[in-house]
């Protein structure tokens, strides 16, 4: 199963970075804009084949891509004054070949005296060499190449094939496309996912499937089940059952339902409980629904405190307000009133001698915004349903609104100094790996709606204003735009340099994290 996730891993990675760089690939070729290479992933060359004197590549770090276009660095020459090369002529004597790898075939070897490989306003191009002693000029033909070595080449980049050379609304397309794919791939994928999709009739109390393991199905609760009250609260339809739900201060309830116009009553029913607040759930992995104060799963900011599955905990205190704790009701009761904040947590672990630690919660306002509830009770039971076309067809706009907005609600938290939430909550690819792992298993739609889910992020967070992503490049030709004329590319690359390291230590401290994370989850 690990490689079957890794596969899928790189499936889903794989496609949504093609398609992103499939959009700077087709605005640069459509704007006339020399393309050196297409490289899926980064690192040592895995496959390559070249076609129109591009390679296309697929390289060893399934992590990114990019297009290698020709005026993106501060100079494309790979050549300078005082180096020795060799030349191959053509009949005319013009110069095709530029041979910097000293094993190849060449015409002629000499010491380069001066160059112009890049013919501003359609200058002649050539190189003067010193060849025993007598300095020649030899013209260079438009679209040369440098030999590096047997089997690789590179074309040269006059002005006219160069990035910088085109106007604002063609370079502009090109650094734009790529996020605009990685949205047009969600809109893709949702829209599948919803021509898939039935909408619940929220109008009814009809229960329309009942999840394997859970408590409805402890009790024997199955499609077409009509449920009428939760202690004794009457229940009309959907939208009744998920108020009298959230507003829970017990997971034990009484539920009364009828089948086949038969009234029955199922009294002491205990509910999962989900505390995402401290990454606490009373439920086991195999769905075992737990009444005593242990946690069938551990996740999250708890997973992280060192709390394992199992563990006993006793006391639960924030400043004045302490809870003596015999059952998940006295847990229930405690987050109920406390929702951020630093927590301390009085346990047996195994048996042994009392332990404490404290570790502060995700805040129920920061969970909140990014769509989620605190505290959730779950009975384990989903309303019927109907196929509704309009639906299915708003779906992607629906989900691509949601997903914005999450991204945003996140960026707001980090930057929010009343929320303890920060760059170490953030996840990188090998988060990003067992996610995938865990939607796998959920089936092939779960599947197609995160890879969306994940493009969004990508894109959204690629036209961030910040050098060396695609957002700041736009920023770059927004200045230009204003001033009339370009940064130095000296200036602009040596900003993206700058800002490429700090988002590679980002990556290497979030990885980090990840590791970590996994570690724990395995103890």
């Amino acid at each position: 199963m690990f490689i079957v996730n890794i596969l899928l891993f790189i499936i889903v990675l794989g496609l949504i970075i093609f398609i992103h760089e499939l959009g700077h690939y087709y605005f640069a070729r459509r704007a006339g804009i020399l393309v050196h290479e297409f490289s899926l992933g980064m690192g040592p060359l895995v496959y390559g084949k070249r076609k129109d004197d591009i390679l296309y590549a697929i390289r060893a770090i399934p992590i990114g891509g990019y297009v290698s276009m020709a005026g993106e660095s501060i100079s494309d020459a790979l050549i300078k004054k005082g180096d020795h090369i060799g030349i191959e002529l053509d009949e005319k004597g013009h110069v095709t070949k530029i041979i910097l790898d000293s094993n190849q075939h060449t015409d002629m070897i000499g010491e380069v005296q001066s160059f112009d490989l890049y013919g501003k306003a359609q200058a002649d191009l050539f190189i003067e060499l010193k060849i025993e002693n007598q300095t020649q000029n030899y013209p260079v033909i438009r679209n040369a190449a440098y030999i590096l070595s047997k089997d690789k080449y590179m074309l040269i980049t006059p002005e006219e094939k160069s990035f910088e050379s085109k106007t604002l609304l063609e370079r502009f397309l090109v650094i734009f496309a790529g996020p605009a794919m990685n949205f047009i791939l969600a809109f893709v994928l949702y829209l599948i996912v919803g021509l898939f999709l039935f909408q619940p009739n929220l109008n009814s109390n009809a229960l329309g499937g009942v999840a394997v393991n859970s408590p409805a199905s402890n009790i024997g609760l199955i499609e077409g089940d009509i449920i009428t009250s939760i202690n004794g609260e009457d229940i009309q339809d959907w939208y009744d059952l998920g108020e009298i739900m959230s507003n829970l201060d017990s997971h034990i309830i009484d539920l009364t339902y009828v089948r086949n116009n038969n009234t029955y009553i199922a009294e002491d029913l205990p509910l999962a409980v989900v505390i995402q607040t401290a990454g606490l759930s009373n439920v086991t992995e195999d769905g075992t629904i737990l009444t005593a104060p242990n946690p069938g799963q551990v996740f999250g900011r708890g997973l992280e405190a060192g709390l394992n599955e199992f563990d006993y905990i006793y006391r639960l205190s924030q400043g004045n307000v302490i809870v003596e704790v015999e059952n998940w009701n006295d847990i229930i009761e405690f987050f109920n009133n406390v929702t951020s904040g630093d927590i301390t947590v009085d346990y047996y672990q195994n048996g042994s001698d009392p332990n404490t630690l404290t570790y502060t919660l995700i805040s129920e306002d920061a969970l909140s915004k990014l769509g989620y509830e605190g505290l959730i009770f779950q009975l384990g039971v989903s309303p019927t349903e109907t196929y509704q076309l309009g639906s299915s067809i708003l779906h992607p706009f629906q989900m691509i609104s949601s997903n914005v907005s999450q991204v945003f609600a996140t960026l707001g938290l980090l930057f929010d100094p009343n929320e303890d939430i920060g760059l170490g909550d953030l996840s990188g690819p090998i988060g990003i790996f067992t996610l995938v792992s865990r939607t796998s298993s959920q089936g092939l739609f779960a599947i197609i709606s995160f890879t969306a889910f994940l493009s969004i992020n990508i894109g959204l967070l690629n036209l961030l204003p910040i050098p060396a992503l695609d957002g700041g490049r736009l920023v770059f030709l927004g200045i230009e735009a204003v001033r009339r004329k370009p940064l130095s590319r000296k200036l602009e690359n040596s900003i993206n340099n700058v800002m490429f390291y700090l988002l590679l230590a980002l990556f290497v401290y979030v990885s980090y994290n990840d590791i970590l994370r996994i570690i724990r989850g395995l103890i």
